[in-house]
């Protein structure tokens, strides 16, 4: 046997070993780690479960939701931002947690350094809520009690920058309003206290009103979106009485900052083939949410314009923790 011979068949079999790690692909390697920044069971928690659950179809690797909530979202986003940027590790940024918190909490990450933006997935509209003997009048006559007793009338939010207090603080300065600002550790023991009548008024998601108002044990007075929506014909816009009020929860994926362009690409065209699907888009509907696909340039480009807005917000209002 001549020694070229000898030496091919003897290569052979590592060659034959290294095949499978180069047919093995780049990424995704593992299966993703999706953070959201809530507890299970809520609108934040569902819709990043109905996303994973998408993308894991388009990316062909499962993609595991982990909830870190508490501190506002704050520790979630900042969990995001220390993850190894290979591209395992995604998360649900929205308004409070993106261009709220920023302004209000001292965090570790900067969520336009620290963070890639990969896309937008939806903005849900809110209602105003409201004790049935404040209702008489409609919005209108609802306007008019506040601006007859300022600071007397109550208001809850989920908390100090949440998504229910800066919806509620647009529409007190739109209407010029002042109001008692009572916090909670979340929507759901707020709309409790305000069923109750230990608040009497508030803001939340439409899935969450809808049973309320339905029952008579609260009025709607107006929704935050541009227009009436079709989950509730008979409640009017807010901007039908405040012209050009919109106040929207947003909600979008991000990433480590330095994960691979190539990646933050593929997971770009995931999130957007999530938005095209119908059964997402049912699901959406459901929550009251309108899907608003967005590139990552867009996308960035989005929080950045709102982080200039809610820090203006958060200064002439001095938000501050739990206030």
């Amino acid at each position: 046997m001549t020694i070229a011979r000898r030496t091919l068949l003897l290569s052979a079999p590592f060659a034959t070993l290294a095949l499978p790690a180069l047919a093995q692909p780049a990424w995704p390697r593992r299966p993703l780690t999706f953070i959201a920044p809530a507890a299970p069971g809520g609108a934040t928690d569902i819709l990043a479960r109905v996303m994973a659950q998408n993308i894991a179809a388009t990316i062909g690797q499962s993609v595991v939701v982990e909830n870190r909530s508490g501190a506002a979202g704050v520790i979630a986003t900042e969990a995001i931002a220390a993850a190894q940027p290979d591209g395992h590790t995604i998360g649900i940024g929205m308004i409070s947690t993106l261009a709220v918190n920023p302004h209000v909490y001292r965090m570790r990450a900067d969520v336009m350094r620290d963070l890639a933006h990969i896309g937008m997935i939806a903005k849900v509209p809110m209602v105003l809520l409201a004790q049935q003997n404040l209702a008489e009048g409609g919005l209108r006559g609802f306007i008019d009690r506040v601006k007859a007793a300022p600071d007397t009338i109550t208001y809850g939010s989920s908390g100090a920058g949440s998504n229910v207090h800066i919806g509620m603080i647009s529409f007190l300065e739109a209407a010029g309003l002042q109001m008692v600002h009572v916090p909670y550790r979340g929507s759901g023991p707020m709309v409790i206290d305000l069923v109750a009548g230990n608040i009497q008024s508030g803001m939340t998601g439409t899935p969450a009103a809808l049973p309320l108002v339905r029952d008579r044990r609260v009025a709607a007075l107006g929704t935050t979106a541009k227009d009436r929506l079709a989950l509730t014909p008979d409640v009017p816009a807010i901007s039908e009485v405040l012209p050009g009020f919109e106040s929207m929860q947003w909600y979008g994926i991000v990433a480590p900052s330095r994960t691979p362009p190539e990646v933050v690409a593929r997971l770009a065209e995931a999130t957007q083939a999530a938005l095209s699907n119908p059964e997402v888009l049912a699901r959406l509907a459901d929550e009251g949410a309108l899907p608003t696909p967005m590139s990552p340039a867009d996308f960035r480009g989005f929080v950045a314009t709102e982080l200039d807005r809610w820090g203006a917000v958060a200064r002439r209002n001095n938000l501050r923790p739990n206030e």
